[in-house]
């Protein structure tokens, strides 16, 4: 009897991580993870953004444990040119103080590229040139991007296809999802018998839908395993156009009566299997000061529950960020006070950033970002 697996195959390097460098993929917009990207806006984690003619940006993460030395997770340097653009970032990254790889960026180099036009679509084409590129069965293959009008309409190699759409004012709308796996079939000696790929299936669906050009709903299908996992989310907005809810509402279904002729977002989901969950729905509230700045901040799902309150300074630069978590851990409902305290230099550029909780009534500092600038002259 013949069995079939699924083939894994990586290489692992201990000091150096290489990257292959590729053409940015369209994302669709999230504004519900409003509140954590603004936490690290782009003035805190994007030197571009800094104020001053900055040089080069060193910034160093440093974990702390009870009872254990303070240790360095990684360490990222940014350089600029004078026109403040990134020119070189080079990350180094640590285990139990021991630098594990590192990793260079060159942000001037564009990735090398066959270019051909066909007819209004531009194709674009990186050779797949990775450790195993000479064995077909390892192959991930070349990576092709179609453009029309400098939009990216697909993006295909052997293990991955991606379609996107966008509506009449370029505003990307729907992102599909497609994968091919590498199998392996194996006889009774455990030998293997055949090696082959799957055809492209289906693994995802993104929906966005826009109203006065600020996202209104998206729905989100995700297919793996046995089951099928829809969330649909809703926006709401101030007359100054800034998030004030969002409503998640998520369902999970089993993949029994899944027709793969019928597209995913088309199936008869009301006759499938449902699989019951406690956190089916998720609510996200946001405050906001006199110069639109979030104040507060709460996410609700199930019983879980997030409070957040931001203090600024005179400059009314975030300083503060008090939080009150309720989580599940070892499936118990537990809730934890945390804090997260910015501090700035006399730029007004970020000086460290240390995050906070609170154990038995005692203040423990958990991690800190330390950010060294050098100015040109």
């Amino acid at each position: 009897m013949k069995n079939r697996y699924l083939l894994f195959v990586c290489c692992v390097c201990t000091f150096v991580k290489v990257s292959a460098q590729g053409f940015p993929l369209p994302k669709l917009a999230s504004p519900e993870d409003t509140f954590y990207t603004y936490l690290d806006n782009e003035h805190i984690s994007n030197p571009e953004k800094f104020n001053g003619n900055v040089k080069k940006v060193v910034r160093t993460l440093r974990k702390y444990e009870q009872g254990v030395d303070p240790s360095t997770v990684d360490i990222v340097t940014t350089f600029l040119n004078r026109n403040k653009k990134r020119t070189k970032t080079v990350s180094r990254y640590y285990v139990y103080g021991i630098e594990e790889y590192k990793e260079e960026v060159n942000h001037l180099e564009t990735p090398e590229a066959t270019i051909t036009k066909e007819g209004n679509k531009t194709i674009k084409t990186i050779k797949d040139d990775g450790a195993f590129a000479e064995y077909e069965y390892t192959e991930k293959g070349d990576d092709i991007y179609v453009y029309e009008n400098d939009l990216l309409l697909t993006f295909y190699n052997h293990n991955d296809s991606l379609a996107y759409a966008y509506d009449d004012k370029n505003q990307l709308t729907f992102i599909h999802t497609f994968e091919s796996l590498l199998l392996d079939e194996v006889d009774e000696n455990g030998e293997i018998a055949a090696r082959w790929r799957s055809v492209f299936e289906v693994r995802g669906l993104e929906v966005l839908e826009y109203q006065n050009e600020l996202p209104k709903q998206k729905v989100i299908y995700d297919k793996f395993g046995e089951v099928i996992d829809i969330y649909k989310k809703t926006y709401d907005y101030n007359s100054d156009k800034l998030l004030t809810k969002f409503t998640t509402e998520y369902k999970r279904y089993l993949y029994d009566d899944y027709v793969d002729s019928i597209a995913i977002d088309q199936q008869k989901y009301e006759e499938f299997p449902r699989v019951e969950t406690n956190d089916s729905i998720q609510v996200g509230t946001f405050q906001y000061s006199k110069t639109n700045k979030i104040t507060g901040y709460q996410r609700t799902k199930g019983k879980e529950n997030e409070v957040y309150k931001i203090i600024y300074n005179n400059d009314d630069l975030m300083y503060l960020v008090e939080g009150t978590l309720t989580f599940y851990q070892k499936g118990k409902l537990v809730s934890l006070d945390v804090e997260y305290e910015y501090l700035y230099d006399e730029k007004g550029n970020p000086k460290s950033i240390k995050t906070f909780y609170y154990l038995g009534g005692e203040k423990m500092i958990d991690k800190e970002t330390f950010f060294e600038i050098v100015y040109y002259e």
